[in-house]
């Protein structure tokens, strides 16, 4: 059926569809619109600056092959998919996507294509956190159109993981189908449903994009091989928004065994929380191999304690699984470990997989735990506590008040890194504001944020102690791949001087959250999480919009870093950035020349009309390409004024170059020249 409704599609709209696209909008290849010159010196990430086509914001046409069913990827209500040209070639892969598929009435019939289909698509090219893509029109919808159907795809290009080791390395690979040969999973229960892949050099990241692995995600069952597995594995390349590249397998087809290590699960310790008077922890683990009886794995206990170097025990099987003892050590002591086993084979599996990424470890403590002990991974990547699921008793300020975040609240024990933890109190009286209290609670994770939940105790030690004040943090470094966005997870920060650059992130499904920047290049997401904060349910924080300061917890949820003011007084000195000031009535039409000109940073427009009618104000590049809309709408006579920052309708910082200017109303229409330079 879905082949007929295509062919029926296909006759309706090819012979006139093509002309009309081709005609109305420029037609590019997929390598005009992915190519970037990235600068050969460059480390670290891409700013999306750099990432970011010359095209972005542009309507344009499309011609390339579906590479996978469009239905096929978890993309909530929409339609999408990777797409190619007929080519193995750097800069060849791409990605179109259609909102709201649940109205038949903005269909593009885009749902209905199929694998091979060489197609012609139309829409406004854009930006998703380094993701270049194609949004479908939907308003009106312009239908794809099928040139042919049943082709084969080029070669499948091999890489290596230093290939793509980071996003300006992996930059000219995006959405394109790749290999990568005989590496290890290092990590087959990482964050997001992601396995971390390496090759005893780079390390790497597989993730569950399409809904074959996605489904089993949802159900909690790990489903990538154990730990230590050689694989080889195919997928498409994603920008993750976190400064690397994931590779997303469609089908179990796209991972080749080549050897299976013994699994190592279900890793205890006891005592959980050891002290200085314990004799010794007792290390727990459960081990079991595809062909190696249990009674012939070779099993081994690695411990550190205080950075020396490791000491490898055997380890016992006994009626509990494989167990081996870490001596008694004094109070203050850090100790680490990991386990290794061998099958018979001498395959060799491990947990954790990566060591230098991960290691599980405490801290012998006799007097309880600090924040710090809980949130602090103590330089290993991997972030989740390492005293997830352990009851542990936490002393702290209450930062927030009990209408602030019913039922939550935040607690610092200092203004630092790694200092604040987020509270799940249900049942418990609401301690103020400013008071040091005392909570036992469980550890966990929710949502991939540190949390303590289950409270059983709740004291207030200290009345009116005294609330700290916010940490002044820049957002290049607390934003998604920021070198301290986990480090300050439910501490109290600060950001000053920003800009809102996104309005609505989230586009159609606004979530009542929006972007703001300090510098054109980096930014990082404002949420609503508290009661008192209602964030962006309609148009309060516009484009373009100052921002003096932002005070809130850091925060991480549905894959952002995020900044969580507790209410409007957490947003302070918030001004339009498009201001108007009417003057006396005017008695002529008139628009001035901007001032500063040239400018490099912001420069201000002003122009009168001498009776109300809708007026429109518009910023244009040399090519005639609308930049930004200043204006648009009924006003009354007078004189206006109105500031441009260098931004256009994306929050996009403008290239240097020559820009015109356009006031438009009923009566009068003229337009004036400006230069803008960075």
């Amino acid at each position: 059926m879905r082949r007929v409704v295509k062919i029926m599609l296909t006759l309706a709209v090819l012979i006139g569809a093509v002309c009309a696209q081709e005609a109305t909008y420029d037609t590019l290849s997929i390598h005009d619109i992915q190519y970037v010159e990235i600068p050969s010196n460059l480390t670290g990430t891409i700013p999306d600056s750099i990432q970011e086509t010359d095209y972005i914001g542009d309507t344009i046409v499309v011609k390339a092959f579906v590479r996978h069913g469009m239905r096929e990827l978890y993309l909530g209500a929409r339609w999408g998919g990777f797409v190619t040209e007929n080519s193995s070639d750097p800069w060849s892969g791409f990605f179109v996507i259609q909102d709201d598929t649940t109205n038949e009435a903005v269909n593009t019939y885009v749902g209905y294509l199929e694998e091979g289909d060489e197609v012609y698509f139309t829409g406004r090219l854009t930006t998703y956190y380094g993701l270049t893509q194609l949004n479908l029109f939907t308003d009106p919808p312009v239908p794809v159109t099928v040139v042919s159907s049943g082709n084969a795809f080029p070669e499948t290009p091999v890489l290596t993981l230093a290939d793509i080791s980071s996003n300006y390395a992996g930059e000219k690979y995006e959405d394109m189908y790749v290999t990568i040969e005989n590496v290890k999973i290092t990590n087959n229960d990482a964050s997001s449903g992601q396995a971390i892949i390496s090759d005893g050099t780079n390390i790497g990241y597989i993730d569950d994009y399409f809904m074959c692995f996605r489904a089993l995600t949802d159900q909690e069952i790990i489903h990538w091989p154990a730990n230590g597995t050689s694989i080889n594995v195919s997928g498409y390349l994603r920008d993750s928004g976190y400064g690397y590249f994931t590779i997303n397998p469609r089908d179990t087809t796209d991972l080749t065994i080549l050897a299976v290590p013994p699994e190592i699960t279900a890793i205890s310790r006891s005592p959980e929380l050891p002290t200085s008077a314990a004799d010794s922890t007792v290390i727990t683990t459960t081990i079991k191999d595809n062909v190696t009886p249990v009674a012939n794995i070779t099993a081994f206990l690695h411990y550190s304690i205080d950075r020396q170097p490791f000491v490898t025990k055997s380890m016992k099987l006994g009626r509990s699984g494989f167990t081996a003892g870490i001596p008694k050590q004094a109070d203050g002591a850090f100790v680490r470990y990991f386990i290794s086993a061998y099958d018979e084979e001498n395959n060799l599996g491990m947990m954790p997989g990566d060591t230098t990424q991960q290691i599980f470890f405490f801290t012998i403590r006799d007097n309880g735990y600090s924040i710090n002990d809980i949130q602090n991974p103590q330089g290993y990547k991997y972030t989740s506590s390492a005293y997830e699921d352990y009851v542990v008793t936490l002393t702290g300020v209450v930062m927030t008040d009990s209408t602030d975040f019913v039922n939550n609240m935040y607690i610092q024990e200092n203004d630092s890194i790694w200092s604040g933890i987020w509270v799940y109190q249900d049942d418990f009286a609401k301690p103020n504001k400013g008071d040091l209290v005392r909570v036992t609670g469980t550890v966990a994770e929710s949502y991939y944020q540190t949390q303590l939940s289950d409270v059983t105790a709740l004291e207030v030690i200290t009345p009116n102690y005294g609330v700290f004040s916010p940490v002044v943090v820049n957002i290049a470094d607390i934003k998604n791949g920021g070198a301290l966005a986990e480090a300050y997870e439910s501490v109290l920060i600060e950001v000053d001087d920003v800009t809102v650059t996104n309005p609505f992130p989230d586009g159609n499904y606004n979530y009542g959250e929006f972007s703001i920047s300090s510098d054109g290049i980096n930014s990082t997401r404002v949420g609503d999480d508290f009661t008192s904060f209602k964030g962006q349910l309609d148009t309060l924080y516009a484009l373009g919009d100052h921002i003096d300061r932002v005070i809130g917890f850091q925060a991480y949820s549905y894959n952002y870093y995020k900044i969580l003011p507790r209410d409007t007084n957490d947003v302070i000195g918030h001004t339009s950035g498009i201001e108007k000031k009417a003057s006396a009535t005017a008695k002529n039409y008139r628009l001035e020349q901007n001032y500063p000109n040239p400018f490099n940073h912001e420069t201000n427009i002003r122009f009168s009309i001498p009776k109300s009618e809708n007026v429109t104000l518009t910023i244009y590049n040399i090519l005639g390409v609308k930049v930004r809309t200043l204006c648009k709408g009924r006003m009354s006579p007078g004189t206006y004024s109105f500031r441009w920052d260098g931004l256009d309708n994306n929050g996009r910082l403008a290239s240097t170059g020559v820009y015109f200017y356009q006031i438009q109303s009923k009566n009068f229409t003229t337009t004036k020249k400006m230069l803008f330079l960075k």
